[in-house]
């Protein structure tokens, strides 16, 4: 027999649950896979701490008993995993980035991604999740980077911690989930040559406020969304700067940077030549300084302008392909390399300084580590060493 009041009766060869449902006293014989549940040390372990969870869902109004136990013929149907993970997003309040972001995660654990291979725990009741079948989802996809997996199991963890505090379940076997080392790629910058190129060829072959904008963005470095959602009124040619608050992403317009910080950024000669050839194709209507000439309006998504003109150019050029954000780190490295400090780069990029350092240390020290050199070689170079004698002299 179970111990007293623990609700586990344990029978000459099945389990039954004990519990209290509305009143009334419940009495249920344990089930696993379709079989009346023999009385080994394991499943009676098991069925404790069944009856512990059923106890605390029933307290928390979530219990329902064809869930537990659809042997005994009630109609009630199992929470799935995938239909809990549809419950928590609705909770989300989200940008449209993340949003796109979460719901491909819960495409992989749902089992419903296209990209082949994609996860078998969706069906499961959700009860039944265990730690392990986690791990063999995740494992089941060796191509998966580690930064992905940490992403998709994040939002794994935190719609299941919503499940643990609402008691539909009693512990979030996510919670365990190692996050898995990778490694940011390092910045991929244009040579100064190679962006004079892309210029070059878009004021040849592309319509002029194409050309326009991909010069201004590679003088600027501005982020993808700031870009297309810089407005005429934002715009201040004669003080040569450009006030970046808005932007868009993925369609969708922001009164915001990706930092909620909005920032003046100091035009250049380059850029500010590009605004001002522009004003005759968009300032007039007063609201976004780029538009795709196709059809006159904002430019909405990354993907539209890569495929028309980006990518085009670049292969006509030869250049190995980057995208276009790209632009951003190359800006960031012809700063440095022009001496200017690092502060004022990280300020007109709209990075902290020591995201900016940590970015971009490579280029930092460069040129400067050259010269230093150099210092210590000519020191080096007037001293004769005693093994060394002036070429001509007898030994």
């Amino acid at each position: 027999m179970g111990r007293k009041g623990s609700g586990v009766e344990v029978r000459e060869t099945s389990i039954r649950l004990a519990f209290v449902l509305e009143g009334q006293p419940v009495k249920r014989t344990l089930y696993i896979n379709g079989k009346p549940a023999a009385p080994t040390a394991g499943n009676i372990k098991y069925a404790h701490r069944l009856a512990l969870e059923v106890r605390e869902r029933i307290r928390a109004g979530t219990f329902t008993l064809g869930e537990y136990f659809p042997a005994g013929g009630e109609s009630g149907q199992a929470l799935t995993v995938a239909a809990w993970l549809d419950t928590w997003l609705g909770t989300q309040r989200l940008e449209a980035s993340t949003l796109a972001g979460y719901r491909s995660a819960i495409r992989f654990w749902k089992g419903t991604s296209t990209d082949g291979g994609s996860s078998t725990i969706g069906a499961l009741p959700l009860r039944m999740l265990k730690h392990s079948q986690i791990l063999t989802a995740l494992a089941a996809r060796p191509d998966l980077t580690g930064k992905t997996i940490n992403n998709y199991s994040s939002v794994l963890r935190e719609a299941l911690e919503l499940a643990v505090i609402e008691k539909t379940l009693v512990s979030n076997p996510a919670a365990a989930v190692p996050r898995y080392k990778h490694q940011r790629p390092p910045p991929d910058p244009f040579t100064r040559d190679e962006a004079e190129a892309i210029v070059a060829e878009l004021h040849a072959r592309a319509p002029e406020p194409v050309a326009n904008m991909v010069e201004w963005w590679m003088f600027t470095g501005v982020r993808t969304g700031e870009a297309f959602g810089l407005r005429w009124p934002n715009v201040d040619l004669a003080s040569s700067y450009v006030q970046v608050s808005e932007s868009i992403v993925r369609g969708v317009a922001k009164a915001s940077t990706k930092t909620d910080e909005a920032r003046h950024v100091h035009l250049n000669s380059r850029a500010l030549l590009a605004l001002q050839r522009q004003r005759k194709h968009t300032q007039i209507a007063g609201e976004h300084v780029w538009l795709d000439p196709r059809y006159g309006s904002a430019w909405n998504e990354e993907r539209a302008f890569r495929r028309s003109y980006w990518t085009p150019a670049l292969s006509r050029l030869g250049i190995r392909y980057r995208r276009p954000y790209n632009m951003r780190h190359t800006y960031a490295t012809l700063m440095l390399m022009a001496g200017m400090t690092p502060a004022f780069c990280a300020q007109q990029l709209g990075h902290s300084v020591e995201i900016f350092l940590r970015t971009y240390a490579k280029w930092l020290n460069g040129g400067q580590d050259r010269l230093e050199m150099q210092r210590l070689e000519t020191a080096l170079s007037s001293q004769i060493l005693p093994w060394e004698k002036p070429s001509g002299t007898a030994t």
